[in-house]
């Protein structure tokens, strides 16, 4: 075989070096890229830091959606704080209370003094009991018209305040076996879901609701009178503003 021959089946069976080269080449460059991006000088990431949290206006000396006075380092050494500009004080805890007292505020109102009805107020918001002569005829389970009125104003109350509306039907230790209800649990869990009826109507879109049968088992006072059995028999609306489901009440 000629000499030119053989130097170029040499040339062509080498050809493969150049692209392996090539591949060489490439995957050097990737992981330097990749040491490169795994070492950073830390004033540096402290500056790009403070920069994100700045465009947040979250400042040093700030603690959630509290000013905090004094003690801020780095790049507002006498910055005082600010609250988070994407914290909206209508939808914030405390002014959800706010606005929610002023809502019991008016249902008072509505209420005229009117006996049978206590008001107390809990951590999370309020609870409203209602003696059962107020909403409701003698082993009945409609809510009068007469009640309609201070429902309204309950529900009212949640467009300005949003939350968990949890009603709970009560009775005394008396039993009740008639063709409507074959129990005080069965009684309660009617009244219950009819007074949530009547406030979830006018309610505000972003509340949540929660109907309970408790029947004769969560007395206030002992069932050894007439007139504790009456006390016992109420419908309790809860109104929590946290939004917490009732299971370990």
């Amino acid at each position: 075989m000629p000499i030119a021959g053989r130097q170029r089946e040499a040339e062509e069976g080498a050809s493969w070096l150049t692209t392996f080269g090539d591949m060489i080449t490439l995957l050097f460059t990737f992981f330097v890229l990749v040491y490169s991006f795994c070492s950073f000088n830390p004033g540096e990431w402290e500056t790009a830091d403070a920069s994100i949290k700045g465009a947040l206006a979250v400042i040093p000396g700030t603690q959630g959606d509290r000013v905090v006075p004094g003690g801020a380092t780095g790049l507002f050494p006498h910055h005082l704080g600010v609250a988070p500009v994407f914290t909206d004080p209508k939808t914030s805890s405390e002014g959800k209370r706010k606005a929610l007292r002023e809502e019991v505020a008016k249902i008072k109102e509505v209420m005229g003094g009117a006996e049978g009805i206590q008001i107390e107020e809990t951590p999370t918001g309020y609870i409203f009991r209602i003696a059962t002569p107020i909403l409701f005829e003698i082993g009945k389970a409609e809510t009068k018209p007469v009640a309609d009125r201070f429902l309204r104003a309950i529900a009212d109350a949640t467009h300005k305040a949003p939350g968990t509306v949890i009603v709970s039907g009560h009775t005394c230790d008396l039993s009740i076996s008639t063709s409507d209800f074959r129990s005080n649990w069965e009684l309660s869990a009617r009244r219950a879901t009819d007074v949530l009826r009547k406030i979830r109507s006018h309610a505000g879109p972003n509340t949540r609701f929660i109907a309970l049968a408790r029947g004769a088992y969560e007395p206030i006072v002992a069932n050894d009178t007439e007139l504790c059995r009456a006390r016992n028999r109420r419908v309790e609306i809860r109104f929590d503003l946290e939004g917490g489901l009732p299971f370990d009440l």
